[in-house]
């Protein structure tokens, strides 16, 4: 279960983060299933509450033996200035305590700039902390975003066209039809691909860009969405699914040249693939029981994590 206070990071949903990743750092939240267990949050990101920069995770009744952790304090924001890290357990927000992930939303994230009492429990023990809160949109502008038709969020170059499109895409192919399905990323996280999935679609025949998240790609300017003309030189269409994982991987450093058609306007991308561990790393995630978990999680928490945890 996922519980954005500031949800400006990565992805898409099926087995794995987000739910679908709507280009870029930014994700709609959903409620996904990871090896059957219920782990995510409907909600729709709001562009006016207010936040203090912090996303945590969690699941609902879960109890005290794993409790809600920050995964993740964006830089310059209130939640950072007061020193509040990733991995830290929140205990109580103003007098509220032993909160599972569905009560702490309306906590997070409000529409009431008043600054917040949260206790916590860090690397050196116990502390409370007065925090502040700014406006969300003044964290997803400066991550380059915008919003969407649907309150969804776009990269700010998007085109209405681009949002109108997206937003209507209700459904994701199954699993054996995407490319790096685990949870967005290939099965060998020594290899160097893109930081997005392929999806593989039958009606109409065409190959698109899923999943993407915080990577090169990205960087480069790549959307979700965007259906894939050729990689390299080469046409992707036709193509097994054994072949497509290798035109767009590599065992070594490489680059790849992408062509891609959005809304009937051809656009070029050249980048560096990166190792998906790396890519990973710079998305707050590792690789744990062969699936994708949040970095922070402390070791002594990874019980909380496991697969056969019936908790």
């Amino acid at each position: 279960m996922l519980l954005f206070d500031n949800p400006i990071i990565i992805s898409s949903v099926d087995s794995g983060f987000g739910s679908r990743s709507l280009i870029g750092l930014a994700v709609l939240l959903t409620v996904y299933c990871l090896h059957g267990t219920p782990l995510a949050l409907a909600q729709t990101l709001n562009w006016d509450e207010y936040v203090t920069g912090i996303t945590v995770v969690g699941k609902p009744n879960w109890g005290p033996s794993c409790p809600l952790i920050v995964w993740i304090v964006d830089p310059d924001t209130p939640a950072a200035k007061v020193g509040i890290q990733p991995g830290d357990r929140l205990l109580g927000i103003d007098g509220h305590r032993n909160l599972d992930i569905l009560q702490a939303r309306p906590l997070l994230r409000t529409t009431d700039p008043k600054p917040s009492t949260m206790e916590l429990e860090g690397e050196h023990g116990p502390y409370k902390v007065n925090v502040g809160r700014i406006k969300a949109s003044e964290i997803y502008i400066r991550h380059g975003l915008k919003p969407g038709p649907d309150g969804s969020l776009f990269p700010s170059d998007a085109t209405d066209s681009e949002m109108q499109r997206v937003s209507k895409m209700h459904s994701e192919p199954p699993r054996d039809k995407k490319v790096f399905n685990v949870e967005h990323y290939p099965s060998d996280m020594n290899l160097y691909y893109p930081g997005f999935e392929l999806f593989v679609w039958n009606e109409p025949q065409t190959i698109t860009v899923g999943g993407i998240e915080a990577g090169p790609a990205t960087r480069a300017g790549v959307h979700y969405g965007d259906a894939v003309v050729s990689v390299n030189g080469v046409n992707p269409h036709g193509k097994s699914m054994v072949e497509l994982e290798r035109l767009f991987s590599s065992g070594t450093p490489a680059s790849m040249k992408l062509v891609v058609d959005r809304d009937g306007a051809l656009k070029t991308f050249n980048f560096p693939l990166e190792k998906a561990a790396d890519v990973a790393a710079e998305n707050h995630k590792r690789r744990y029981q062969g699936r994708m978990i949040p970095s922070a999680v402390p070791a002594a928490y990874l019980h909380c994590w496991e697969v056969t945890s019936t908790r």
